[in-house]
């Protein structure tokens, strides 16, 4: 084995320039994928968080007077992740207050609010800690919040509107400013529910169980919801034919190189036959040497791919996300199929005829 391994090594380094265009192509397929990979996923991610934030599978609900109960009732419901009112917020100087109910501060993956307490965005409020406590007038009086949580605001509708936002619980806002019955109500359905099925039979079991004179109306559908959906499947389908690609890069450039190998060392296989070196042997000196650029273009293509990830998303803006465990699996099967698949050009070794090429050179 340490003679076939001296032999590859012989041969490959006596002439790089015939391996420098597969080196090349291996390069710049491992680059391509661990881009494609890094930058896709990062891009999946801001469209989870930013789009998504600003759209979800909700609607909007419209009616004569809506207060806790109806909550509590669309708690019940399975379809339901959560509901809140729009208008409860009131602005008070350059403060927002927001009331949540339990339900929704729970989906929303905020801690239990009790009576006094509060979730501020940690952006607005830089120096405050959590267990510490804030004071503000609301009318004439002063009331103290203690922080139960610092949370980072990531609802670009949110970002645009002037004032601190301070969250609490339902309950707490309809206290301190007397606000018990709304004309909205949002609904939250469950990202796996179809909203188009599912509104009339929600619709139909809400209004009976209001049992309401009024019945209430569908203000808003999730348009924006659905179109999201169909941006993220588009960024995933681009993903996918880039990683494609990038694996067949790779792969035809170590199958071009054991190919490109055969064709151009004819005469040295001819002596190898001659001397008597057998075609298996023969055989994994050419899969060695093709092992040997693969793995050297498998690092270079990996250095120069992180590099152009990072500088491209600081680019674009795109933070990458690097799934190592995914990348390392997706470029060890680039190297095992390209190998597997170089294999089949071994087979015109055994046509070769030893007397005609001894002849010839």
């Amino acid at each position: 084995m340490k003679f076939l391994f001296w032999l590859s090594f012989k041969l490959l380094f006596g002439n790089i320039k015939r391996a420098l265009l597969p080196y090349i192509g291996i390069t710049v397929g491992v680059a391509a994928l661990i881009v494609a990979l890094a930058i896709g996923a990062g891009g999946e991610r801001l469209i989870t968080n930013n789009l998504m934030a600003i759209s979800d599978n909700r609607i909007v609900l419209g009616g004569d007077s809506f207060d806790q109960r109806d909550i509590r009732l669309l708690d019940n419901y399975p379809f339901v992740e959560y509901s809140f009112f729009p208008d409860a917020r009131v602005v008070k100087g350059e403060n927002i207050f927001i009331g949540y109910p339990k339900r929704a501060l729970q989906k929303l993956k905020f801690p239990k609010l009790r009576n006094g307490e509060a979730i501020v965005d940690i952006n607005q409020f830089p120096r405050v800690k959590e267990g510490e406590t804030l004071s503000f007038y609301i009318g004439n009086r002063m009331e103290n919040f203690r922080v139960a949580k610092l949370y980072v605001e990531e609802n670009p509708f949110e970002l645009t509107k002037q004032g601190n936002r301070i969250i609490i619980s339902q309950d707490y806002f309809s206290e301190i400013f007397n606000r018990y019955r709304y004309n909205e109500l949002v609904i939250s359905l469950d990202k796996s529910e179809d909203s188009e099925v599912l509104i009339p039979i929600l619709l139909k079991k809400f209004n009976n169980d209001r049992i309401s004179y009024k019945e209430v109306k569908i203000l808003e559908k999730p348009e924006v919801y659905k179109k999201v959906v169909k941006i993220q499947k588009i960024v995933k389908n681009t993903l996918y034919i880039l990683v494609v690609v990038s694996f067949i890069l790779s792969g035809v450039g170590i199958m071009t190189l054991i190919n490109g190998n055969i064709q151009a060392r004819t005469m040295h296989i001819g002596v190898f036959r001659a001397i008597g070196i057998p075609k298996n042997s023969i055989v994994k000196v050419f899969l060695i040497e093709g092992i040997i650029i693969s793995f050297l273009g498998m690092i270079s293509g990996g250095v120069i791919g992180t590099l152009i990830t990072i500088l491209g998303g600081k680019l674009i803006f795109i933070p990458p996300v690097f799934k190592i465990e995914k990348i390392v699996f997706l470029i060890l099967m680039i190297l095992i199929t390209g190998i597997i698949v170089g294999i089949l050009p071994t087979k015109r070794i055994d046509k070769i005829n030893v007397v005609d090429i001894l002849r010839k050179n």
